[in-house]
């Protein structure tokens, strides 16, 4: 028999609920949650419902279940705020807020762009450019993944001063004497992919940001064409004017 989209949703409808007995502290942390014997008899719904709302509380981080002793309640870390302004920095923007930061850069090369490259940096297609993608963590904790692609124009060698890798600005504003103004930035909620996921930590089902940006020179020339990719259960932008 074909489900009707009320019984492919109910699952939403219980982990909602969970959700919000957890957060009206109902359900406190380390405490366990109903069994799936008893959500089936409270919700009148088959066991395969229930366990596809378990299975979402568990990838959205809200409970961890436990082999023969069921699920319970996880500590939920309120979301760290990224300032989003003219001249936005992840190390000063963590400082501010006083918590354990780094960046790693996890691959570069140097090469053409395409065509989306060219467009926001107003390139031609011999041009070159580097890219970078670079982690970044909070506590430890995965927290984005950026490519950030610049002109070779602007940042010759810039490969020199990759081996020691700690903050991108730092280097383009010692080596360069480059501070990137933001000139505009699209924000766009999507799933990560297979490759993301896996850095991030993040099951591939759970949302994340997307932030693509273009930053400029003081002149208004393009300078930094980036794609952010941010875990949306750790992360609430603020955008300042």
């Amino acid at each position: 028999m074909k489900r009707t989209r009320e019984e492919t949703l109910r699952h939403l409808e219980i982990a909602d609920y969970l959700i919000r007995k957890i957060c009206e502290g109902h359900y406190t942390v380390n405490q366990k949650i109903p069994s799936e014997n008893d959500l089936c008899s409270q919700f009148n719904v088959n066991r395969n419902t229930v366990r596809q709302a378990v299975g979402r509380l568990t990838n959205l981080g809200w409970i961890t279940p436990v082999h023969g002793k069921g699920c319970f309640v996880n500590q939920i870390p309120d979301p760290i705020v990224y300032v989003l302004s003219s001249k936005t920095r992840f190390s000063e923007n963590m400082k501010k807020q006083g918590l354990e930061h780094s960046s790693q850069l996890i691959h570069w090369d140097k090469g053409r762009p395409d065509k989306e490259e060219q467009r926001n940096l107003g390139l031609n297609e011999t041009d070159l450019v580097y890219r970078l993608e670079i982690l970044r963590s909070i506590d430890q904790k995965p927290i984005s993944i950026t490519t950030t692609v610049m002109p070779e124009q602007d940042v010759p060698l810039f490969e020199r001063h990759l081996n020691q890798f700690q903050s991108l600005y730092q280097i383009l504003i010692e080596h360069y004497q480059l501070q990137p103004i933001r000139s505009k930035s699209f924000f766009q909620a999507s799933l990560p992919s297979l490759k993301d996921a896996e850095i991030l930590e993040l099951p591939e089902n759970v949302p994340i940001l997307t932030i693509e940006s273009v930053m400029n020179h003081p002149s208004g020339l393009p300078l930094e064409y980036s794609i952010a990719r941010v875990r949306g259960d750790m992360h609430k932008c603020l955008v300042e004017f």
